[in-house]
């Protein structure tokens, strides 16, 4: 049965990740972002834990890792109606495209594209093939009577979209992960101002209800973070490690700049540095450990072991910069600090959210003004309080009609 009315069913509110939902009004069906949630130590399939080969689907689908749905993964004949929309390239929001059918249109940003192509190359993400549809900033893609515009955001991923989406009835808004302290606020304002008067915003809000705790490192903007990180590498008498996440190619690119500036040559692992597109690949360790004060390392948690070989001298540095693990509350953390207390290496957390603080995602719904915002992605979701912008709180595996949420606003 399809829906005669434009509907809106979220598969999963992303508590705080693996975000995605349904759209769909007649026969036609959008499917925004298809990845895995990032929970480790609470996620079944975690700690190394994977799914069984050539049962991969209904693993993830029988411990509730992956939605049921018919006529979309491998293996099944596509249904005809669904089209999946992809909003950046993030693990928790692709996680699941390497089973995706291959006859179900995919689109995801062009300029998405690099990262999306070394991911695949790299063996990180088996992307699905055919890969789908690169589409352009401003332009729109219609599914029957559902019109899917791409406005990008600033996030910290190359290629990163929201979602302008309008059916008969309504124009529904999905910000996709974004910020407004990075490299490209303007991104971030353009789709607030495009996106302003909707019926509905679907807002990511990571960082809602956040409360720092004591001795928590200061929350920096990307251009701070890659100032702080230049800083580090030129003052650091010994070697220094940063684990990183090579998608952030501009971080990398700073950190790059800063190496440089300091007389240091950057290495990082094969797979993060195809990812990050950098040619600096780590090999033998010998010239490193015979004069770490010229290198900066990437390095990531399953590599913590080369600590053992490299020896680092005193006034050596582990930085985290958005590396798993990612915060104190990852279970593996507290390994991470044994490995580098183990080995004398001082440990600083030099990063930058890609996610819009709290006052800033009050800043977006509020220059949207949306007659509803369904704040998801969180944490904490009820903390979002915007005066007269009514918010809903959306249950997962619930099918809304659009004009009923709409119908309820106060």
């Amino acid at each position: 049965m399809t829906a005669s009315s434009t509907e809106l069913t979220f598969l999963h509110t992303g508590n705080p990740t693996g975000l995605k939902f349904l759209v769909e009004h007649g026969d036609a069906r959008c499917l925004f972002d298809f990845g895995r949630e990032h929970a480790p130590g609470r996620a079944l399939f975690s700690f190394g834990l994977e799914p069984r080969p050539g049962r991969e689907v209904s693993d993830l689908i029988a411990v509730g890792a992956a939605p049921v749905l018919r006529g979309v993964y491998a293996g099944d004949a596509w249904d005809g109606r669904t089209h999946v929309f992809i909003s950046h390239m993030h693990l928790d929001h692709t996680g699941l495209i390497p089973f995706l059918g291959p006859d179900v249109p995919l689109y995801y940003p062009a300029a998405m594209e690099p990262v999306r192509a070394a991911a695949d190359s790299s063996g990180y993400l088996a992307w699905r093939r055919p890969p789908g549809s690169m589409v352009g900033d401003g332009e729109t893609i219609a599914v029957g009577p559902i019109r899917v515009r791409f406005v990008a955001v600033d996030h910290d991923v190359p290629g990163s979209t929201g979602f302008l989406i309008e059916t008969p009835e309504a124009t529904l808004v999905f910000t996709g992960d974004h910020r407004w302290h990075g490299l490209h606020r303007e991104l971030t304002e353009a789709f607030a101002a495009t996106a302003k008067g909707a019926d509905l915003l679907i807002q990511e809000g990571v960082s809602l209800g956040y409360v720092p705790v004591e001795g928590a490192p200061p929350q920096l903007s990307e251009a701070e973070a890659i100032a702080e990180l230049g800083r580090t590498v030129a003052e650091a008498p010994g070697l220094v490690v940063v684990n990183c996440y090579g998608m952030n190619r501009e971080r990398l690119a700073g950190l790059a700049a800063g190496c440089a500036a300091a007389g240091r040559r950057l290495l990082m692992e094969p797979q993060m540095a195809a990812i990050a597109g950098w040619p600096g690949v780590l090999g033998s360790i010998d010239a490193v450990r015979n004069n770490p004060r010229g290198y900066c390392l990437q390095l990531g948690f399953e590599s913590l072991p080369l600590l053992i070989d490299l020896q680092p001298p005193a006034g050596s540095l582990w930085i985290q910069s958005s590396g798993a693990p990612m915060g104190s509350f990852d279970p593996s953390y507290p390994v991470l600090e044994a490995w580098v207390a183990r080995f004398g290496l001082e440990l600083r957390t030099v990063t930058s959210s890609g996610h819009s603080r709290s006052d800033d995602i009050a800043r977006m719904v509020s220059t949207v003004h949306p007659k509803v915002v369904l704040p998801v992605h969180s944490r904490a979701p009820e903390a979002l309080v915007v005066p007269d912008v009514p918010s809903f709180l959306p249950e997962a595996g619930v099918t809304y009609r659009v004009a009923d949420l709409l119908a309820q606003r106060t």
